[in-house]
């Protein structure tokens, strides 16, 4: 929630001042349906709409400034919103909207760190994740754990690119103490861009993996990409470092900040030993940190949960929390994000586990082996979506997932779209025995599925967020059955 001056609104997004001085005391959106009275419109061009056909909407309830790059004859010639409308808001016309979004939230940070300064305010951090998987999880684990030392903002779902991560920043004030930044990188310069917004107190890099890989000419090039987190961090900021992912520790060249380093297989500052994994494939850990040592079982699923732990925990370590009530908080620690690794139960005694926001083949192998630890108990079925983003290696990387899958002895897999045909085609020329489908999209899938699921089996669905899996996950879950 921003407070400043009109004029200092003005020039935080690069116009003239307007000789204006009343305060802006309001909540910044680019969902017209979020404004409050008072409240700051950014009318963004969107893949379906645009933002200025909302303006009238805007001022029905109670906005007040509209950031645009359309001029009022414009909007009105539209017919998006009425002159009487218009009148009710303040249009300050930029040629870049998305750009003045971005600018907007560096200069509420700069001043959200000023008053802290000053004691006018209380932020004490402010953290930012990247990694190729993780991301989303490593947040709301770290939310959970900031949250019990004071007002922790952090974005809900995946708020982690040009949009949500300026929404993000704009959402903490005055009271906020902690400020989590979730911060993803689809093509080169997106991570400069993210940190010139919000400098980094924490930079904490997961994994490099193949996501994305459409942006970039090798993994390489996408691990350089990721290192730029690192590159804004003052002499007195922290790099957090995965020393089990050998192109992430590799980045500890690019900062002349501090380094801590996490670890599962090596001596770490924070490093977990003695782990394990249930039957539910929920993983425990002897967590030791400099300053003790505690025992932890998450209760989220899947063993690839430890690596996000691990980068929670050395955030609040350094946030001045003790390893005790680290441990306490993960122990209790639930999914905080949908479509993320949830578990839900159906009628007929069959169960979900809906991982279907995003997909990666890092993310596609990781949620393979949470199902291959079920099928010792009971039947499984993949429902495969396509993974997106991956450029010419897609074929590939698509083969290889469907070879993983039949080396997992996976029984059942439903290939949905029109790259997935490529797992399904990888697995079916091993000879492995297995029942291969492949559909089109999720609502063939959604009947495939009626025909093939029996009575007590576990279903996984898991795509890229494009391949709309999350569609027939959430449909499931409505209904509460598969058929």
């Amino acid at each position: 929630m921003i407070d400043m001056t009109m004029d200092a609104l003005r020039a935080a997004i690069g116009l003239e001042p307007g000789g204006d001085s009343t305060r802006v005391h309001a909540g910044v959106h680019t969902d017209s349906r979020l404004i409050e009275a008072g409240g700051v419109f950014v009318a963004l061009p969107g893949e379906n709409t645009d933002g200025h056909r909302f303006l009238g909407s805007v001022a029905r309830r109670g906005g007040r400034v509209a950031i645009v790059s359309m001029d009022s004859a414009e909007i009105q010639a539209q017919g998006w919103a009425t002159d009487q409308e218009l009148q009710a808001l303040t249009l300050l016309q930029v040629p870049d909207p998305q750009l003045a979004l971005g600018q907007l939230a560096k200069a509420h940070l700069r001043q959200l760190r000023e008053k802290s300064v000053a004691g006018q305010g209380h932020l004490k951090l402010v953290a930012g994740i990247t990694g190729s998987a993780g991301k989303t999880t490593t947040k709301d684990l770290t939310r959970q754990l900031l949250s019990t030392l004071g007002p922790t903002v952090a974005p809900q779902g995946s708020f982690n690119n040009e949009i949500g991560l300026p929404l993000t920043v704009l959402e903490a004030d005055a009271e906020t103490q902690y400020l989590v930044l979730e911060m993803g990188a689809s093509k080169p310069g997106d991570l400069r861009y993210l940190t010139d917004i919000a400098p980094l107190d924490l930079a904490t890099v997961l994994m490099v993996g193949t996501a994305h890989l459409e942006s970039y000419e090798s993994v390489e090039g996408l691990a350089a990409e990721k290192s730029e987190i690192l590159t804004n961090l003052g002499p007195n900021a922290v790099a957090i470092l995965n020393a089990d992912d050998p192109r992430v520790e590799a980045m500890s060249g690019r900062t002349s900040g501090r380094l801590l380093y996490f670890s599962a297989r090596k001596s770490s500052p924070v490093q977990a030993t003695s782990v394990r994994v249930d039957q539910d494939s929920r993983v425990s850990f002897h967590l030791q940190l400099p300053d003790g040592q505690a025992e932890v079982k998450l209760r989220l699923i899947g063993a690839h949960h430890l690596t996000n732990a691990l980068a929670a925990a050395a955030m609040a370590h350094l946030a001045g929390m003790s390893c005790v009530d680290i441990a306490r908080v993960l122990n209790a620690a639930t999914p905080q994000s949908e479509h993320r690794m949830n578990l839900v139960h159906l009628a007929d005694g069959v169960d979900l586990i809906d991982d279907a926001y995003n997909a990666n083949p890092d993310s596609v192998r990781a949620a393979l082996d949470v199902l291959s630890k079920y099928s010792q108990s009971r039947r499984v079925v993949a429902v495969l979506g396509d993974m997106l983003e991956l450029g010419h290696t897609s074929p590939q990387l698509h083969g290889e997932i469907g070879r993983y899958a039949a080396s997992l002895g996976i029984p059942v897999i439903v290939g949905v779209g029109p790259m997935s045909k490529n797992l399904v085609n990888a697995y079916s020329a091993l000879n492995r025995e297995g029942e291969l489908h492949h559909t089109m999209d999720e609502v063939a899938a959604g009947r495939l599925l009626q025909e093939v699921v029996r009575h007590r089996d576990l279903i996984l669905i898991k795509g890229s967020h494009g391949s709309n899996l999350w569609k027939l996950a959430q449909n499931i879950e409505e209904r509460g059955r598969v058929r």
